[in-house]
């Protein structure tokens, strides 16, 4: 089981140019990171569909933080389920 972690976040959403950011403010995962900053970004490829370009910018406090390869996941399954969202809308 994993563990609970708290995250808050600032959303901003560009409906021209088809961005969704999230900018980390509080949580554990600030805790080690600076910077946490996931873009996605939706480029349209036909009338049903688009690809979704994952940018993740972040910086850790110190060099001694392991890199941030489970919030890593967490932003991939983020895009899963917008993805989700948006075939079922």
């Amino acid at each position: 089981m994993e563990k609970q972690e708290v995250f808050k976040e600032r959303r901003e959403i560009d409906d021209e140019k088809k961005t969704v950011t999230f900018r980390g403010l509080e949580g554990h995962v600030m805790e080690q990171l600076k910077v946490y900053e996931a873009n996605f970004q939706f480029i349209p490829k036909s009338e049903d569909g688009s690809v979704c370009k994952i940018t993740f910018n972040w910086e850790k406090r110190n060099d001694d933080f392991p890199d941030p390869s489970n919030y890593m996941k967490f932003i991939k399954s983020l895009a899963a389920d917008m993805d989700d969202h948006v075939i079922k809308a």
